[in-house]
């Protein structure tokens, strides 16, 4: 049965009729009723009746309790039909990508007009309380090609009517229509799909693109909408009857099925269309097959072959799949790239991440960075710097489709794990060990991710899964931001890793060596053409060491704690002195 509303909550149906059986089990009505209107189905199954939402409603009522009927070209804000997909990469590693929770980025800039909303990513001129440019203004100059928004699906935790309550938004609720309570009007379905869409304009228009966290692999709970609709069809169940639970929050999905697997792909492929989504990020990728994200490739990359599709490869906890159809680590190799794109599926790298600060399933293990620059860990590194190539971890990748990062918005952000696996070191040491991590990875073949913030010290007290925790644990604290601040000064350093790695397309294309020495330090040679047109050398002791170039004229890039962009005559040859916790990086002169 269809019911139909004239407001998104509260309130009995106007009318409600009955649907039409047809071929392939399709039920359907042509009852008339206008953009505006909101809607339910009443569906009755083996398990009993139940009221459902459209799983593939594309507006909602507040807080995601109904459907609503809606007519897109009318939602396009003004420009949107010239709004063109982000274009400033050729290859997935020349992104370099900002995690942010929408509601983290604004809620604490004392002169937005948006705070925590999606209108917030539209503002120009907003200044913190030192006269700072934050915002949208801050992430233009500190030079990223890719904003990576945690989940903007509407999700279920926030109650969208108070918008009180602090969630990441891995919970989906519906999948096909943005979330409520980053809009400055949840009761109207329209309004979050108009301003969702001025946000991608708008960072559109400043270079910037836009990937959007996804998370097919779970719902809220076992009886959302899609197993109201068809029971047991959509998840996966163990022998014993129950929800597989591989996800870790309680059931978990299954893409294999060909009804999911469509809903999968019409899913990312309208998300690109109808808001011009400039690439995907897919949460414990793991629970998905290979096949269907074979199928997601080519459906995005049909749609704009620069976009960038990255996920977990692995999953949160036992499944009732089949190890070898996994999308996991092991597997990836198995996605192909389709002709002409910009990649194909990316993993992200748990090797360089845990290697270099230690395991984040530990707060006290130290890593390559923070105490523990033994060959182990050396290893773990190098896999990273070396794109992922090389057979020294248990998986590896074709075309340096990996995500090389060290803190995202799971587990302690860099600066907390630092601080617990070092509890005596001084804010200054602790900035030494933050600038080396981000040297290595700005040096590394693969693509650059990190949490916002983490260029800025970010703490949030030690909080090790923050997914529900305060606004004051999460948000941002653009204040931190002030003149001769340890925090300015590491602002400024990754700005300058960011402009030097773009400046300099060897760090990306070389092939790439590391030696490891015995005392954990390691030579990276970039080699093009039978070439040698790079070298770098880490070293991660206390104490400075000297290093011998080989013959020619080189000049310096990263001289550990300074970084060089822009064009420069200056050039070394010899003996050279690597700073302790530093990485000293050179480029053959003429390349």
């Amino acid at each position: 049965m269809l019911n139909l509303f004239e407001t998104g909550d509260g309130g009995d149906p106007y009318l409600s009729v009955d649907m039409e059986y047809g071929a392939k089990g399709v039920w359907s009505s042509t009852q008339n009723c206008g953009s505006g209107t909101y809607y339910t189905y009443t569906v009755t199954t083996a398990v009993g009746t139940q009221d459902a939402v459209d799983p593939y409603a594309k507006a909602l009522g507040v807080n995601g309790d109904r459907g609503m009927v809606v007519d897109l070209d009318a939602t396009d804000p003004e420009g949107f039909t010239e709004d063109k997909f982000f274009d400033g990469i050729e290859r997935y590693r020349d992104a370099i990508i900002w995690e942010v929770h929408v509601r983290d980025f604004s809620n604490r800039i004392a002169n937005a007009r948006y705070p925590g909303k999606y209108l917030a990513f539209t503002e120009t001129g907003l200044k913190n309380a030192s006269g700072e440019p934050v915002g949208l203004d801050y992430l233009i100059d500190l030079g990223i090609t890719h904003v990576h928004l945690q989940p903007v699906y509407d999700y279920a935790t926030v109650d969208e009517t108070k918008c009180e309550e602090f969630n990441w938004g891995y919970d989906p609720k519906n999948y096909n229509a943005p979330e409520g309570s980053y809009s400055t009007d949840p009761y109207h379905g329209e309004v979050r799909i108009t301003e969702f869409k001025q946000m991608v304009e708008a960072l559109h228009a400043n270079g910037i693109g836009v990937v959007m966290d996804v998370v097919y692999n779970h719902t809220y709970d076992g009886n959302a909408n899609l197993n109201r609709i068809v029971p047991y069809y959509y998840y996966r169940y163990t022998p014993a009857g129950v929800n597989s639970n591989g996800s870790g929050c309680g059931n978990e999905t299954a893409s294999e099925r060909t009804m999911f697997r469509k809903f999968m792909v019409d899913s990312v492929t309208y998300w690109a269309t109808e808001y011009h989504i400039d690439g995907f990020r897919f949460d414990l990728m793991g629970l998905h097959d290979l096949e269907t994200m074979q199928q997601i490739e080519q459906a995005v990359h049909r749609i704009n072959p620069k976009a960038i599709l990255y996920g977990e490869g692995w999953t949160g906890g036992t499944t009732t799949m089949r190890p070898n159809t996994q999308a996991t680590q092991a597997n990836i190799r198995e996605i192909t790239a389709s002709s002409g794109a910009a990649g194909g599926v990316a993993v992200f790298n748990d090797a360089i991440r845990d290697g270099l600060k230690g395991s984040v399933f530990n707060a006290t293990d130290k890593g390559y960075i923070s105490g523990d620059p033994s060959k182990s860990r050396a290893a773990g590194v190098a896999f990273g710097i070396e794109g992922g190539a090389s057979n020294t971890q248990s998986w590896r990748v074709d075309d340096a489709m990996i995500i090389n990062y060290m803190s995202s918005h799971d587990n302690r952000t860099l600066w907390d794990k630092l601080t617990l696996s070092n509890p005596d070191a001084t804010d200054a040491q602790k900035a030494q060990m933050n600038r080396l991590g981000a040297s290595i990875l700005a040096i590394s073949k693969g693509t650059v991710f990190w949490l916002a913030g983490e260029e800025m010290l970010r703490s949030k007290g030690g909080d090790g899964n923050s997914y529900k925790s305060s606004d004051e644990v999460n948000n941002l604290d653009w204040d931190a931001l002030e003149n001769g601040s340890e925090v300015m000064a590491m602002r400024d350093f990754y700005r300058a890793l960011i402009q030097m790695r773009k400046e300099n397309a060897f760090l990306r294309d070389a092939d790439v060596s590391c030696e490891i020495k015995d005392d954990g330090s390691m030579v990276v040679t970039y080699m093009q053409n039978d070439a040698v047109v790079g070298l770098a050398v880490i070293n991660p002791t206390g104490v400075d060491a000297s290093y011998m170039l080989p013959e020619g004229e080189w000049s310096v890039l990263i001289n550990g704690a300074t970084v060089v962009t822009g064009e420069t005559d200056a050039a070394v040859s010899g003996e050279v002195i690597v700073p302790q916790m530093g990485v000293y990086l050179v480029k053959a002169i003429g390349d």
